[in-house]
């Protein structure tokens, strides 16, 4: 059984298929989520939840997906100074901020503010807001699972970040590859993804 947090903004995912760069994003609450699974099709679709279950991804085949611009490939800025200046201003404070590996597994959805992203660019590393300790977070920083980033690509409606990246270790703070390695099922079953975490 998940415990839904009362007192978050509840991101979903959807995206045509597990292994897939293309992918939406929608901000629901609390209330808002609880009645899209009690109406989930689980027979026609898949949907995992998240180490926090803050954040649910659905695999749907018939999503509508949004443009996504990429703004930055292997070390190199695909904008000019002034373009990415006019983006990162227009940026709400805080954002959804995705990350996936290169075979387009999604691998955990954390908070960025304009700063994450920018630190991003220029280092080449999976760049976060941390909630819990209010400042910059760099995903592997103490563990050493770093997101050695490939690919940054900015959505619009609604706005968040897309990282793809080569994840060093395990993404999750659990010690699984995925914050996504449970998987929801009819009458509030439970499966787990991966047999076991990573270094096991």
């Amino acid at each position: 059984m998940i415990q839904i947090p009362s007192d978050k903004d509840i991101v979903i995912l959807t995206k045509p298929n597990f292994l897939s760069h293309d992918v939406s994003v929608k901000v629901l609450n609390s209330k808002q989520t609880v009645s899209m699974i009690q109406d989930f099709d689980f027979e026609k679709n898949q949907l995992f939840v998240d180490c926090d279950e803050d954040c649910f991804l659905e695999i749907d085949s018939s999503v509508k997906l949004s443009t996504k611009q990429m703004l930055w490939e292997n070390g190199k800025l695909l904008l000019s100074q002034n373009e990415l200046e006019t983006l990162v201003n227009s940026m709400p404070p805080l954002s959804p901020f995705l990350a996936q590996d290169l075979t387009g597994k999604d691998l955990m959805l954390a908070w960025g503010k304009k700063e994450s992203l920018l630190s991003a660019i220029e280092s080449g590393f999976g760049t976060y807001f941390s909630r819990s300790r209010n400042g910059k977070w760099v995903k592997g920083e103490e563990s050493g699972h770093l997101q050695n980033l490939k690919q940054i690509y900015l959505h619009t409606n609604p706005f968040f970040v897309q990282y793809v990246a080569d994840q060093v270790g395990a993404a999750c703070h659990t010690g699984y590859y995925s914050c996504f390695f449970r998987e929801l099922g009819q009458n509030d079953s439970v499966s787990f993804v991966y047999s076991n975490k990573v270094g096991e």
